[in-house]
């Protein structure tokens, strides 16, 4: 049951949502990578050789091995040289290309079955012979940073159960980092990344509690550790910014430790945030300006504000912004 001290703080946040403001916390973000409008990397193609519509292609010869001699396909041989010339292919894979390009269909279709029967056996050969996978420690410390973002992301609309580790498996399935290829499809790998995303969640998790018990320590609230000085903590050793929206965030849930300091904080977390949202009507707006108040208690309840200004112009760096931009494209933006 909520303290009358919880229900007042409820009040004043759902009168904040509701006030005419024109002013609630502003979102700062660069482009994330990948959003920039710059043009793709890959080959221009709009130059390639074009293959004449008066080349018709023979199906009938007299062996599979066989090339024409009639000059029919010489507008093919012509195209295919060029195409082969354009793809930067060796001088002895042009030659192969012209030979695929004379033949007729029958001899192609049976050199095209034979190259696919061959490159499955050379599959196979390599998966026989990699060893069992193993997370790498590049990829041990790249699931610990991204646990960390995902945790401190104010997009996360709830930090217990699957939502967060969903985030983070598929940041992982698009940036890859040294997975091999289709390990997702592999039960007993997929399940050593999963188990260890999990893990860094879960030790992020711990390491924020403390500091959010240790932000408040007994004595006077002017001895409190104010809410910039909290958020450097927060931030630190990862690649993300501290703002202005993520300082009200770690506000929330410092007022939320205040109330629920036991094991089930992070639960009465996820119902408080839950709670802002339905009350702000999903709107972003109202729910922005919900932060708000509760950043400005903060300020006035722990610490010295006069010993630091809030980072106003501050914008999440691109790695953040990355991450944020994930948890919205799966659809869970607060």
């Amino acid at each position: 049951m909520s303290t009358p001290e919880e229900i007042e703080y409820q009040q004043r946040v759902a009168a904040a949502m509701m006030a005419e403001s024109p002013n609630p916390l502003a979102r700062k973000r660069k482009n994330p990578p990948g959003r920039d409008g710059e043009n793709s990397e890959e080959e221009d193609d709009d130059n390639l050789p074009v293959l004449s519509s008066d080349a018709p292609v023979s199906s009938d010869a007299p062996s599979p091995g066989a090339t024409s001699n009639s000059g029919t396909n010489s507008n093919m041989v012509a195209f295919a040289r060029q195409y082969a010339t354009h793809k930067r292919l060796k001088a002895s894979q042009v030659t192969e290309v012209e030979a695929f390009a004379a033949d007729n269909l029958a001899a192609r279709q049976v050199k095209l079955f034979t190259v696919v029967l061959g490159l499955g056996s050379k599959l196979d050969s390599i998966v026989t012979a990699q060893p069992a996978f193993k997370i790498s420690a590049a990829l041990d410390k790249n699931l610990r940073q991204l646990a960390h973002g995902i945790t401190i992301s104010p997009k996360l609309a709830s930090y217990k159960g699957d939502l967060a580790k969903t985030h983070l498996l598929n940041i992982v399935k698009k940036q890859r980092f040294d997975l091999p290829p289709g390990i997702e499809n592999i039960a007993s790998d997929w399940s050593q990344v999963k188990a260890r995303g999990e893990y860094h969640l879960t030790q992020v998790r711990s390491n924020l509690k403390k500091f959010l018990k240790a932000s408040m320590p007994e004595g006077p609230a002017s001895t409190h550790q104010n809410i910039f000085a909290l958020g450097q903590r927060f931030v630190k050793d990862t690649e993300a910014t501290l703002t202005v929206e993520l300082c009200a965030r770690i506000a929330l849930m410092r007022q939320q430790h205040k109330f629920h300091p036991g094991e089930n904080f992070w639960d009465k977390l996820d119902k408080e945030l839950a709670r802002l949202r339905k009350q702000g009507d999903f709107d972003e707006h109202k729910i922005s300006k919900g932060f708000k108040i509760i950043l400005a208690e903060d300020r006035a309840q722990h610490g010295k504000s006069t010993e630091y200004t809030l980072p106003e112009d501050a914008v999440a760096s691109e790695w953040q912004a990355s991450v944020d931009e994930s948890i919205h494209a799966d659809g869970a933006d607060p």
